[in-house]
């Protein structure tokens, strides 16, 4: 692959951009890490792989951890939101290697379902048996749509049709939804994994029903971008994950955590501390999906109506 100049300024102000928000931009605090925090860059990354492509975005995203990073906890979580904009840009992009049969989408589902495998080879995983349950979600999210983000993102929007709703997957949407309020209900409580479930199926809900609302219109850009970006931040969680699983009793006194946040708590391991925090997980995938779709979206069209958008029409999904 021969990059040009605007791929190498590309690479270098995103990565410069990381490292400004890292440092400046407030995080969210990691249990159990005194002084570290998810920062703001996770809902970047996602951006870097849809503009620049998975490659030179997992570059950007990793160099502008590295250059901030203050411990070898910080070093090895730097691979995080790289992973991220690896995932969105492969995502985006039909093919992997120039005219080759394998497609992005393939690569993107290879990643993360290893992510998740990995999980269950950890002990804590292995007593946590459905904590990623919003991982598994966007593996089949991944799974179930294929190549279709890849074409409506080099489309920009669908030509050629007006807005009309899907009948049969707004049912189906507003179906899941109902299934997921009752799974929170007191008589589904016996069957604990239920409540685990309601907050996962909330969100598939949700996207269903807006693609039933808006998935044959021009709005079905907005969509590829978020579920590119959902896909990304989800793996950049997982590899969090695993490298602070593997940091405790390294990096991370075991103690520190039994301390200040299992005993509080009154919760009686690590494990149980990650089903605890399934919800706030969620909130904050949420939110920076949404945060990664807004500028997303915004950053992708104003740089292909000025004719500055780097990845080439050849490189780009057909």
């Amino acid at each position: 692959m021969r990059l040009s100049s605007r791929d190498v300024a590309f690479t270098a102000v995103f990565a410069a951009l990381s490292a400004i928000v890292i440092r400046l931009v407030p995080g969210i605090p990691i249990v159990g890490v005194s002084g570290a925090s998810i920062k703001f860059d996770a809902a970047l990354a996602p951006i870097y792989g849809m503009i620049i492509g998975p490659y030179l975005g997992f570059t950007a995203a990793l160099f502008g951890g590295l250059i901030t990073a203050g411990n070898i906890f910080d070093i090895f979580t730097s691979f995080s939101p790289a992973v991220s904009a690896l995932i969105a840009g492969l995502l985006t992009q039909k093919e992997v290697f120039g005219k080759s049969k394998v497609r992005g989408w393939m690569v993107a589902a290879l990643v993360l379902g290893l992510l998740i495998l990995a999980w269950y080879t950890t002990g804590v995983g292995q007593q946590a048996l459905f904590y990623p349950i919003l991982h598994v979600a966007g593996f089949a999210l991944i799974i179930g749509t294929r190549g279709w983000t890849a074409k409506v993102f080099k489309q920009g929007r669908t030509e050629g049709e007006g807005w009309h709703v899907k009948t049969t997957h707004l049912l189906g949407g507003i179906t899941t939804m109902v299934v997921a309020y009752m799974f929170t209900k007191p008589y589904a409580a016996d069957v604990w994994i239920l409540s685990y479930l309601s907050l996962p199926m909330f969100l598939i809900g949700g996207i269903i029903i807006v693609y039933s609302l808006f998935g044959a219109g021009k709005s079905s850009f907005i969509l590829a971008v978020s579920l590119a970006s959902y896909c990304g931040i989800i793996a950049d969680h997982m590899l969090g994950n695993l490298v602070f699983i593997n940091s405790i009793d390294l990096f991370i006194p075991l103690s520190v955590v039994q301390d200040f946040f299992l005993k509080p708590l009154g919760l009686p391991n690590v494990s149980a501390l990650f089903m605890y925090m399934i919800p706030v997980s969620t909130v904050e995938r949420i939110l920076l999906t949404v945060v990664a779709t807004v500028f997303g979206v915004g950053l992708v069209l104003a740089l292909r109506r000025t004719n500055l958008f780097p990845r080439k029409p050849e490189d780009q999904p057909m």
